[in-house]
């Protein structure tokens, strides 16, 4: 062509690789103009920048499958040794293959750190987001970096506006968002960091994967990471996984319904009515809690609908009578599933790490082995009172656990300890809030050993197992905490040492040791444990500010538990007990101590039946004078019955009824009178009016009065020599008597009468006139044949 100005030649359309254009080499005299192509120039350009998933094809309009234009990018990073792929402010989905994340190669979004929760909880318009298919997963390798960006399952819309679009939200995760290697693993040092993941079943899956790294990160699904044969510290720091698909939204996030009723469904089970349409079907799955008088109504139950306000709670069994209280819920913000999982791992870290509204928050299992945990954090509902969810689980194999700092609450309970590794390594808590109050206990040693130091333990049950290795808590807040044990043996097992108002402390001079109380509701209690190990005898303050002393043996083991005072031999002196009041102000009529006998009525009320006292009758110095009172319950009060004054006196208030005839010489009752006066003794009546075996202790010296229906026998067994009583029968029939042991078979009367007349009275009397060879019923009054 003619030669031109290169400002006068045409513009050139779209450069294709091909397309030749002069370059010029060299300088000065070496200067040489040579053509390149146009892939040649980009080539070198290229070169030292990274690699954008749009020169590979991918759209990035929420629709288009950009699976293998990220790919290529990938790819072609990883063909040049490694590089960094980014991805544009847009939407990209990926369904049509997994992304394979090669070594040294980051992946990145268009900016920094996605965060995590957004208003409404919409997350349809972050900019550098993946929508994912559940059926498939990215694959980060050996020593590649996946950062920056927003994984989403693809299929997830506008925020959820009703119960059943919440329920279906939770129902609908699945797949794994993230797979670190392979099948067989072995791809070491992979760091994933700045990520938000959404509404997968699991967000990271690592197995037979060395010094794993995750930073910052943020996720809503029903399975956080998941570790498994990681060695060398793996390490996950500020990793916090939330409800942000269903957190904060008024009316779903929390679905209620008040309660109009709580019945038998007619088949043993729970049923509930709502006081409007509860909008559920069979399946679903709903919290119950505060509903008074039907315990077993409260936890967490999957539905059968009966209508549109009657729902029965599977697997419930009723019992008791609604109280007319409680709640039904569905919770869209319980995720059915574990936010940290680790089995056969040696010395991860975790840093910083929280989780909310999980079943179970961290599980430690097979092998995991001096797992580090430092200010990390399980919270839930507490108000649920939900039975299922667990903080810390320590089970398997897994020993050697260190948790210092941060926070487990609102769980069923906290911390459970079942692990039965055969190396016996203790599991440490240091600086813990562990919070009780949830619908178990809060914390639970079944097997393996913990221990708890420094750790605050508001409201919570603290339990031991036989089959616990061992239980220590040390320097910790335990003021509103109780302990618990499968026995009383285990009890004495748990090690507390230094607590918060712990029971044995000193004085403020330290000249003497203070039991102190055990709780802010009761005082403080000494157990004394038997030969067998087994706590046998409680003393103990309770509720109140004057509360008695209590001792008596321990309800199960001992509860029929004596004293004894006095030493077990060489006693020279009776052992003298003093009940003493030591008043300022004396006065006559001042009871100065006092025995008082109670037990329980009826109605389960711990009742005082009697009392037996001193009392100061006169105070003057030089003429003090005291009485004895016994004093007797009759009814709504006690009563004085009984004194012994200074002089002697005796004031019985009622009759004198002995049972027998007194047989001492002088005895008042053979006497017939006491210091001269007169002695009278009522006729006791015995009303019958059934079946009567009469018997020396409930007939002899009374009248009978036998009404219709009465039946009489006699054994001499029952009655002996010189039994006597008056039969009255006031029925309108003779009235026979059955004998046996005597010598004949009934009754001895001059006139051959063998009954008693209805509507007579006559005398019974037992006796030998020989000793006790011949054994005589006499019959006497108004006798029949």
């Amino acid at each position: 062509m003619a030669d031109a100005k290169i400002s006068d030649l045409p513009a050139a359309a779209a450069l294709a690789a091909a397309d030749i254009a002069p370059i010029v080499q060299g300088s000065g005299a070496a200067a040489e103009t040579r053509r390149a192509t146009f892939a040649q120039i980009t080539a070198g350009v290229h070169a030292e920048r990274m690699f954008h998933v749009r020169d590979f094809g991918a759209v990035g309009n929420g629709t288009t499958d950009d699976a293998a234009a990220i790919q290529a990018a990938i790819d072609a990073a990883a063909a040049a040794g490694g590089g960094l792929v980014r991805l544009g402010p847009r939407r990209y989905r990926v369904t049509g293959a997994d992304l394979v994340l090669k070594e040294n190669v980051c992946l990145e979004g268009p900016g920094s750190f996605p965060g995590g929760q957004r208003a409404s909880a919409d997350y349809r318009n972050i900019p550098g987001t993946l929508l994912l298919s559940s059926a498939r997963t990215i694959q980060v390798l050996r020593a590649s970096t996946l950062r920056a960006l927003t994984l989403m399952r693809d299929g997830l819309g506008a925020p959820p506006a009703s119960l059943r679009a919440a329920v279906n939200l939770r129902n609908d995760m699945a797949g794994t968002a993230i797979t670190v290697g392979g099948a067989t693993g072995g791809h070491h040092d992979a760091l994933i960091e700045d990520l938000l993941i959404l509404g997968f079943d699991l967000a990271i899956r690592s197995d037979n994967n060395q010094r794993l790294n995750v930073r910052r990160l943020r996720g809503d699904n029903r399975n956080g990471i998941y570790l498994s044969n990681t060695r060398d510290i793996s390490r996950i720091h500020d990793v916090h996984f939330w409800p942000f698909l269903t957190g904060n939204i008024g009316g779903i996030s929390l679905y209620q319904r008040a309660l109009a009723a709580v019945a038998n469904n007619g088949s043993g089970a729970v049923r509930i009515t709502t006081t409007t349409a509860h909008g559920l079907v069979t399946g679903d799955v709903v919290n119950t809690y505060g509903i008074g008088g039907v315990p077993p109504a409260n936890g967490r139950f999957t539905v059968t609908v009966i209508d549109s306000t009657r729902i029965d709670l599977q697997g419930s069994a009723f019992s008791g009578s609604w109280a007319g209280s409680g709640s039904l819920s569905v919770w869209n913000n319980r995720r059915f599933g574990t936010a940290f999982r680790i089995e056969v791992s040696d010395v991860a870290e975790f840093i910083n790490c929280f989780c909310y509204g999980y079943d179970r928050g961290f599980d430690l299992g097979n092998g995991a082995q001096s797992i580090q945990l430092h200010n990390c954090s399980v919270d839930d509902s507490l108000s649920l009172k939900d039975p299922f969810t667990v903080g810390a689980l320590i089970q398997g194999t897994a020993f050697r656990t260190k948790w210092v700092g941060g926070f487990i609450s609102s769980q069923a309970t906290a911390i459970r300890v079942n692990s039965t590794s055969s190396t016996q390594g203790d599991n440490q808590f240091v600086g813990v809030m562990v919070g009780g109050d949830g619908a178990g206990r809060t914390v639970e040693v079944f097997d393996g050993g913990l221990t708890l130091v420094a750790c605050d333990l508001p409201a919570a049950r603290v339990y031991l197992a036989s089959s616990g290795d061992s239980l220590s808590v040390v320097a910790s807040d335990t003021r509103s905490t109780t302990f618990e044990a499968q026995t009383n043996a285990d009890l004495g097992r748990i090690a507390l040492v230094g607590n918060r108002l712990q029971a044995l402390g000193s004085s403020p001079d330290q000249a003497s040791a203070l039991l102190r109380r055990r709780s802010e509701a009761l005082g403080a209690e000494l157990d004394l444990e038997n030969q067998d190990g087994n706590i046998s005898y409680r003393l103990s303050l309770d509720a109140g500010a004057t509360a008695p002393l209590t001792i008596g043996g321990d309800v199960d083991v001992n509860p029929n538990g004596g004293i004894v005072l006095g030493a077990a031999s060489s006693m020279t002196a009776p052992m003298k007990m003093t009940l003493r009041r030591s008043s300022t102000t004396p006065a006559a009529g001042h009871a100065l101590g006092q025995v008082a006998f109670s037990g329980r009525n009826l109605a389960g009320t711990e009742t005082e039946f009697a009392r037996a006292g001193g009392i100061s009758e006169a105070v003057t110095t030089g003429a003090e004078a005291g009485a004895f009172v016994v004093e007797t319950r009759n009814g709504a009060s006690l009563a004085e019955r009984f004194r012994i004054s200074a002089t002697g006196t005796v004031t019985l208030t009622g009759p004198l009824v002995l049972p027998a005839d007194p047989t001492t010489t002088l005895q008042a009752a053979t006497k017939g009178y006491v210091d001269a006066q007169f002695t009278a003794r009522r006729l006791p009546v015995v009303a019958t009016s059934g079946a009567t075996a009469l018997t020396l202790a409930a007939h002899n010296g009374r009248l009978v009065s036998a009404n219709t229906g009465t039946t009489l026998s006699i054994a001499w067994s029952a009655t002996g020599d010189g039994f006597s009583c008056l039969v009255a029968n006031r029925g309108t029939s003779d009235l026979a008597i059955t004998m046996s042991g005597f010598t004949a078979t009934t009754p001895t009367n001059p006139d051959g009468l063998t009954r008693i007349r209805a509507g007579g009275l006559a005398t019974l009397l037992a006796f030998s006139p020989d000793g006790g060879t011949t054994k005589v019923l006499m019959l006497a009054g108004a006798g029949a044949p």
